[in-house]
């Protein structure tokens, strides 16, 4: 595949949520559960390229989900507070149906997907 990844990221941690990152990272034991926490967020990984959209989820066992771009229908995005304050938020991609084809969880720069999806999708840009 020679797509250029115009989005390409893993979920956030430490701006999802700051407090328990730094509480963990004050105890002995906490070092040891950030390191299973990086290691759990390195294996999902969200790309958006000019034709597709693909979620990849698994460090040694892969499941893999793409979608081409022209098919999304909607996109949400759920933040609260502090995930708006922080610049991350849970993605849902819909291409049919009430049920996300694609959904996760503490994505960084959450509009900046919805910005490429509408830039290739005329139904998603807003009606004026």
């Amino acid at each position: 595949m020679s797509d250029i990844w115009l989005y390409d990221e893993h979920p956030a941690m430490f701006r999802a949520h700051p407090f328990l990152f730094l509480l963990l990272l004050v105890s002995v034991v906490g070092i040891i559960a950030i390191a299973i926490w990086w290691v759990l967020h390195k294996g999902e990984r969200l790309a958006l390229s000019e034709r597709e959209v693909l979620l990849e989820r698994g460090l040694l066992a892969k499941q893999r989900t793409e979608i081409a771009l022209t098919s999304i229908r909607s996109v949400r995005i759920t933040q609260t507070l502090g995930q708006r304050i922080f610049g991350v938020g849970h993605i849902e991609l819909f291409s049919a149906g009430d049920i996300a084809e694609i959904a996760i969880k503490n994505m960084p720069r959450p509009d900046r997907i919805r910005a490429i999806a509408a830039a290739r999708n005329v139904d998603l840009l807003p009606q004026r």
